[in-house]
């Protein structure tokens, strides 16, 4: 967890003060002024699951980019894994609507 929290952390990101669910957030600039994302770490017995929540037009538009990461892969993969996610989120927030009037 401290691997993507750094990984997430270097793409601007920030850890919550306090205990929560999500694991860290990022605040974006849009034409309705800031919104926030928020990341999720989740697992199962195989796998972790990296996830997002970003609200647009009354639905999650990060619903569909979480990421599967196998429970034993290498340092390496998992930071390749969490930097598609962020590469994923930023993606679909720029593509969202009120970023794009901005």
């Amino acid at each position: 967890m401290k691997l993507i929290r750094s990984c997430l952390s270097s793409s601007g990101w920030n850890d919550f003060d306090h205990p929560s669910a999500a694991l860290s957030y990022k605040f974006y600039d849009t034409a309705v002024g800031k919104k926030e994302a928020q990341a999720y770490f989740s697992g199962d017995q195989y796998n972790w699951r990296l996830s997002g929540l970003y609200e647009s037009h009354g639905r999650n538009i990060l619903e569909t980019e979480s990421v599967l990461i196998p429970k034993d892969c290498s340092s390496t993969r998992l930071l390749n894994l969490t930097d598609l996610f962020i590469q994923r989120v930023e993606m679909a927030i720029a593509n969202s609507y009120a970023v794009r009037l901005l």
